[in-house]
């Protein structure tokens, strides 16, 4: 019996030595002129897709390889993520993912068709960005306090947008009203533009969302405070924590990850071209442009960053009982 057992651990030694090497042999012949592609779960022109582009052009340009930006959008960003998470994990598929992918939809869809931790290798965190609080124009508010004592001497009868259930837009202000007690009317939609059109119509008071830069550059509407640190479209602009409402904490980002199971040596040189490239002036310029601060963070320390969010956001979403589920 012990023989037995012996020779049974020495055949899967063997093995798992023959899996390493074949796994350092397609890392040692990667990457080839088969192009590489990145999938982004959200339409063309919007924040992921720029993020997106900006990326796949400077890690081309690390590698001498093709790499070509594939948007997958629909639900939530869950369509392209359960596409990449199905990929061979060969290097030649990786997924623009973000807070939606991987803190919030597990606990939106029941049914989700991919399992954001088991499924993944995160390769690098590359964004940073702080949601806007904004309000439309006729309140003339100079600061988040006037904000507050408005809405609390009108109790539900200010409304703010959200881009929809289970989104970074309404988690946020769910957070923002309990750490205030504001008593407010949610009103979802179909998206962030829709939900601005009408902030900036007057239909709706309030909200906070990351697409509003444009909108608070040309005036329509009025940023009072910003969710996380200070971005860098707006740097005067105090945080929401700054603003009155200590311990307030709200941070969107973005990252690439990988297929689970593709060579540690690909994962390794892919994190530190991303990371090179969040260095290059140009990105940087680029990006501050757009409110998006960078933010690398290499696999371990990213996925410890994403475990504690979800924690985060699981116990605000149970203290707040709220039901996210589509």
């Amino acid at each position: 019996m012990n023989r037995l057992k012996a020779v049974a651990a020495g055949m899967l030694a063997i093995c798992s030595a023959l899996a390493m090497a074949s796994s350092f042999a397609r890392a040692a012949q990667w990457p080839t002129d088969k192009p590489i592609r990145l999938v982004v779960p959200y339409p063309a022109g919007g924040n992921s897709d720029v993020i997106g582009r900006i990326f796949a052009r400077k890690l081309g340009d690390a590698l001498h390889q093709s790499v070509i930006v594939d948007n997958r959008p629909g639900a939530g960003g869950s369509i392209g993520a359960a596409l990449a998470a199905k990929a061979d994990p060969d290097g030649y598929t990786l997924l623009l993912g973000d807070i939606a992918t991987h803190a919030i939809n597990h606990l939106s869809m029941p049914n989700l068709s991919y399992d954001a931790q088991a499924d993944f290798a995160p390769v690098s965190r590359l964004t940073s960005i702080s949601l806007l609080l904004v309000i439309n124009p006729k309140y003339k508010f100079k600061s988040v306090q006037d904000f507050i004592a408005h809405a609390k001497a009108h109790p539900g009868q200010m409304a703010y947008a959200t881009g929809g259930n289970g989104t970074p837009s309404q988690l946020a202000m769910e957070m923002l009203r309990g750490a205030t007690g504001l008593d407010m009317l949610p009103i979802p939609y179909k998206g962030s533009a829709p939900a601005l059109t009408d902030v900036v119509s007057g239909q709706v008071d309030a909200m906070i969302d990351g697409a509003a830069t444009p909108l608070v550059k040309s005036g329509k509407l009025d940023l009072l405070a910003v969710t996380a640190d200070r971005s860098p479209a707006f740097p005067d602009t105090p945080t929401l924590s700054e603003a009155g409402v200590p311990g307030y904490r709200f941070v969107s980002w973005h990252g690439v990850f990988a297929p689970k199971g593709t060579p540690q040596p690909i994962v390794d040189r892919l994190a530190q071209e991303l990371q090179r490239a969040a260095q290059d002036p140009e990105v940087q310029k680029q990006l501050q442009g757009l409110g998006i601060g960078l933010n690398t963070q290499n696999g371990p320390a990213f996925a410890s960053f994403i475990a504690d969010q979800r924690q985060s956001i699981e116990a605000m979403v149970k203290e707040r009982g709220l039901k996210l589920a589509q």
